[in-house]
């Protein structure tokens, strides 16, 4: 008898306003234009997804002089990083460890350092550098009160970019302990729950530009 396989057709359908969700062949995080909500499917079930939008001229401006602006993914996770010399659990510890000498606003030095990981669709060399310098750059963004017409593509799920979030926490490490055997062998990073962001990039000629952090990519 040939082996039969239950196969079971699940629309993309928002179940908020029933319209179809847009879906791309390698997104796995699907937006609702009409809603403006984002579903992740989760087993059978599609489950809602947040997506802070950060404040930016595209959407915050005055009428007259907002712009069209690509807006790219990230998820953005707290950390806490195991080293040689002991546990990194605060901003103000990690930019040390990072040898950054950023000015920080009082208090904020004592919160949870941030891991930038993008979740757009780019080469690795690409998403590494991204990620590396938001995460240095340890930006406080403004949440906006609009929602993009369109964000790019959403290709990595938490899991996925939770993987990646070690990676990136090494690459902004001062060189001299990147090459340390030692503090590679003891180096470890433990992230907490992810968000979403859609963070607002000038398109310039084939680079992207975030115009507050003046920030290429």
């Amino acid at each position: 008898m040939a082996d039969r396989h239950d196969l079971r057709v699940i629309p993309l359908r928002c179940p908020a306003c029933g319209a179809t969700l847009e879906a791309g062949g390698e997104d796995v995080i699907y937006p609702c234009k009409p809603c403006g909500s984002y579903r992740e499917l989760v087993g059978e079930d599609l489950v809602q997804r947040e997506v802070v939008h950060v404040a930016g001229p595209d959407l915050d401006a005055p009428p007259a002089a907002r712009r069209e602006m690509p807006r790219l993914p990230f998820w953005v996770f707290p950390f806490r990083a195991a080293t040689v010399g002991g546990e990194v659990a605060t901003l103000r510890e990690y930019l040390a460890l990072a040898g950054s000498v950023s000015q920080l606003s009082p208090g904020r030095g004592e919160k949870p350092p941030l891991v930038f990981v993008p979740a757009f669709a780019a080469k690795s060399a690409s998403l590494l550098r991204a990620g590396r310098l938001l995460t240095l750059r340890s930006p406080a963004f403004g949440r906006s009160v609009g929602v993009p017409s369109r964000v790019a593509p959403i290709v990595f799920r938490e899991a996925d970019a939770r993987a990646l979030a070690e990676a990136v926490v090494l690459a902004t490490v001062a060189t001299e302990r990147r090459v340390n055997q030692r503090f590679l062998d003891s180096f470890a990073v433990r992230c907490g729950a992810g968000r979403l962001l859609s963070i607002p990039f000038d398109d310039r000629v084939g680079r992207l530009h975030q115009p507050d952090l003046d920030l290429e990519i």
